[in-house]
């Protein structure tokens, strides 16, 4: 059995007792992210802000980017429920039982404002990775835009282009995937000392993915028929759990490794 299978192996065994307690956590922390997104639809419909051809109406741009951003400031400042669905899945990975109480753990007192920070912090270095992927979308738009009257001339050039720039997009989503996959890692170090948010523990991060960020890709790679399941929305509910629980598992280990010293 190759390392990813017994990763997963042990995932199914530590939820075996849990499925409840962690699905329901799951379905919490979907229900705000969805609760969020009915805000702004639900506003762009009852105001009717959107013209026929689906740009927004001339005054309405201002108010329509103000709620949009009221959402996601909603969502981060309920992103301690993440962490607390991460506690979890890494309690079951230690043999724990689950207890959905720990959905609220990171809300206590100063927990809250430290895991805001690493939630920021954690977002930043993601959408980092993502615009580093994006460069050559960038570069093509750039190219375009300087050499529009000789690209340009035909609807097939055009056509052409349009295509080109959504490879770009889904190697930039791809590229951004795999490079924070190993950033999953980070979220349980942040579990394992307890709320701790320092640079201390980006440094433990970077020390164990140096050596084992091939590992995580692996396991993440071994987990996309799973996720291609997701397309049709309910496997979710059972995919994403399973998937936590596993990067948990590996975590566990590595970090168990880095403790004892024979990590480097």
């Amino acid at each position: 059995m190759n390392i990813e299978k017994n990763i997963r192996a042990q995932a199914r065994n530590a939820l075996s007792g849990g499925w409840v307690t962690v699905i329901a956590a799951f379905f919490l922390l979907s229900m705000l992210i969805y609760l969020s997104n009915c805000v702004i639809m639900s506003f762009s419909n009852f105001t009717n802000i959107f013209t026929d051809d689906g740009k927004i109406r001339s005054g309405a741009d201002v108010t329509f980017t103000i709620i949009s951003c009221s959402a996601v400031l909603i969502l981060v400042l309920l992103s301690p429920f993440k962490n607390g669905f991460y506690k979890i899945c890494y309690q079951l990975s230690n043999g724990e039982k689950a207890d959905f109480g720990e959905m609220f753990y990171f809300f206590k007192g100063n927990k809250y404002f430290s895991t805001l920070q690493f939630n920021l912090i954690l977002a930043l270095r993601i959408i980092v990775n993502l615009l580093i992927g994006l460069i050559p979308y960038f570069l093509l738009n750039l190219t375009v835009y300087l050499f529009s009257l000789q690209l340009l001339t035909t609807v097939a050039a055009n056509e052409i282009i349009e295509i080109i720039r959504v490879i770009f997009v889904v190697l930039a989503i791809v590229f951004a995937v795999f490079r924070s996959s190993a950033l999953y890692i980070t979220e349980f170090l942040f579990i394992e000392y307890d709320g701790e948010c320092s640079s201390r523990l980006f440094k433990m991060s970077r020390a164990i993915t140096k050596r084992h960020g091939k590992d995580l890709r692996r396991l993440f790679v071994s987990f996309l028929p799973w996720i291609a399941l997701c397309f049709f929305a309910l496997p979710a509910i059972y995919v994403f759990p399973y998937i936590t629980t596993a990067f948990a598992t590996s975590s566990k280990w590595l970090i168990k490794l880095y403790k004892e010293g024979t990590q480097v």
